[in-house]
């Protein structure tokens, strides 16, 4: 969660006045600048922090996911029979789970015609 904003180096000010001369506009917009700084800089400070978080979770995420896949793929060159065995596995429980539901679709359904002719005659 956000702290909240501290130690801006303007003072609180009630801005529902106007000022009574230019030279209370001139300090009015000399202050609003001011503060507009300090804000930018408080941003650009967080948004910093919140860019070097991410960088270090970005970082260790690829690290463990290249270390994953580096073992895997030396699991496959050690054991090629095994590999196969286990891709023709999943390629036939795919098939027959397809065959399954594709077959119990096709009893379910009915040709479009067929809806219309059998209430009316």
């Amino acid at each position: 969660m956000a702290d909240p904003v501290k130690n801006l180096k303007t003072p609180a000010a009630s801005f529902d006045h106007e000022p009574s001369s230019i030279a209370d506009y001139g300090t009015e917009i000399s202050r609003l600048r001011s503060e507009i700084a300090s804000l930018r800089e408080l941003i650009a400070e967080r948004g910093g922090e919140a860019y070097e978080k991410v960088a270090k979770h970005a970082s260790t995420a690829a690290d463990y996911v290249t270390t994953e896949a580096s073992s895997v793929a030396d699991t496959i060159r050690e054991h090629p029979a095994a590999t196969t065995t286990l891709f023709s596995l999943i390629g036939a429980i795919g098939f027959a789970l397809g065959y399954v539901v594709a077959t119990a679709a096709a009893d379910s359904k009915q040709a479009w015609y067929e809806r219309y002719l059998t209430s009316r005659f």
